[in-house]
């Protein structure tokens, strides 16, 4: 697809999403639901971020990469300390529109973004500013208050940190809204996804079932009663939220995945202040007339086989259900040294939807919930993100040392040393690039 072939298609999806944003009672909520963005800097999609080693004139490999672009909202990995680039590559050229971090709050330091259509290093004229000089806080969990658009491969991120804290994510926006990928299994396993993502990917983390682009949707939340808002618990963007109210017998939340999903690991982004118990039921069937359809068996492939075979609600269900006789399969505590950000494994259960609860310490207090992350045993391996406008080709960034030229004359087939690690003294939050689950120790404390 050319540029002006591609300008196009963004014109029209702004347009599309404009229209849809306005649209009268009575439109379809999956028209409504494109006014969300899909977030371009996941590996899902192709996406990659490399380290420029000034030493060799050129990008290398970066633990960042695993932590950053992946859909978990508790892997972090800090940038490196001082004024440090990172080339985040794109799978093609898109239309971008909006750049936000996810940080630990009270990050200090300032954050640059360039642009450019070919592969250079940073002081290359060809990379146009599209962020100068912004302080982190300003664009950590929120996305730019004024809005760029540039049509681009590359993207340039110039840090200048002097003591750096792990960064979560990091979300580039276009028009291409979350509702136009979808999770499609690979025609062919990819043997080794290392020539095309390199070393450092979180495939237990990879692809977040209770996801737009996963065609997961929230149905019911005791604080709205608005489709559109209810899906911001899963939009992949940190600024926006949904409230659950305390509940003691009834759901606060409920999230239907598009089919029954096996699921082993429930990561979420809260208010940092809240205080109480998350209780998490994964079903097959929701309870009707205030009692449960199912429970889950002491028997776990006995309790899969009734999830697999039991028939779901009807699409519109909106309302609470009653947990009496429920046994809730996870459990999050909130005790405000995590930065409401917290995360549970356990064995694999299979489900067609998740039941919140929320119990708070103090009592009748709420509970903001950014993100709710849900994983199973998804990897890059066997399966992408295809948009449904352009399909992404099968593959990533590829080899940065073969693309473009670096001054200096470097070897840019050598082979390329890793990023080196935080500063000594500070533990990182080590992501899960070398298995499943993630190494995560005591580092999400703000």
């Amino acid at each position: 697809m050319n540029k002006k072939s591609l300008f196009a298609t963004g014109a029209l999806i702004l347009s599309s999403a404009i229209a849809f944003a306005a649209t009268p009672e009575g439109s379809t909520v999956d028209k409504q639901l494109q006014i969300y963005p899909k977030n371009l800097a996941r590996q899902g999609v192709g996406t990659n971020v490399f380290a420029y080693d000034a030493a060799k004139a050129t990008y290398v490999p970066t633990q960042a990469a695993a932590a950053w672009l992946d859909d978990d909202v508790v892997t972090g990995w800090p940038p490196a300390p001082g004024k440090s680039y990172y080339l985040v590559s794109l799978a093609q050229a898109q239309l971008v529109t909006n750049f936000a971090i996810s940080a630990k709050a009270g990050s200090a330091g300032t954050v640059s973004l360039y642009a450019s259509d070919t592969l250079a290093p940073p002081d290359a004229k060809g990379w146009a500013p599209l962020i100068k000089d912004i302080n982190i806080e300003a664009i950590n969990n929120k996305t730019m208050a004024k809005a760029f658009s540039r049509m681009t491969k590359y993207l340039l991120i110039e840090t200048n940190i002097a003591d750096p804290t792990p960064w979560y994510s990091i979300y580039i926006y276009g028009e291409a809204p979350a509702t136009s990928y979808h999770l499609e299994k690979r025609a062919k396993p990819l043997a080794d996804t290392t020539p095309l993502y390199g070393e450092y990917v979180n495939n237990g983390t990879m692809f977040n079932l209770s996801s737009l682009y996963a065609d997961a949707s929230v149905i019911y939340a005791n604080s709205t009663a608005n489709a559109v808002d209810l899906q911001k618990a899963i939009d992949d963007n940190p600024e926006t939220s949904v409230t659950i109210a305390p509940s003691k017998t009834e759901s606060g939340m409920i999230i239907r995945y598009s089919e029954p999903r096996q699921i082993q690991r429930i990561s979420v982004m809260a208010d940092p202040a809240s205080k109480g118990r998350l209780d998490f039921f994964l079903v097959g069937s929701l309870p009707s007339g205030g009692q449960p359809a199912t429970t889950q068996s002491k028997d776990d492939a006995q309790f899969m086989k009734v999830a697999n075979t039991t028939p779901a609600a009807p699409a519109d269900a909106s309302g609470p259900v009653a947990l009496d006789s429920l046994t809730p399969n996870a459990t999050l505590v909130l005790d405000g040294s995590t930065g409401g950000r917290t995360y549970i494994d356990f064995p694999a259960v299979t489900a067609s939807y998740m039941i919140v609860r929320w119990t708070p310490e103090t009592e009748g207090q709420s509970i903001s919930i950014g993100e709710i992350n849900s994983f199973g045993d998804f990897s890059l391996a066997d399966y992408q993100l295809v948009s449904d406008m352009a399909a992404i080709a099968d593959g990533g960034a590829g080899d940065m040392s073969k693309e473009g030229d670096f001054k200096d004359g470097k070897d840019k087939n050598a082979i390329q040393p890793i990023q080196e690690g935080p500063t000594p003294g500070k533990d990182p939050f080590l992501p899960g690039g070398l298995g499943f689950p993630p190494n995560l120790t005591h580092e999400i404390s703000p």
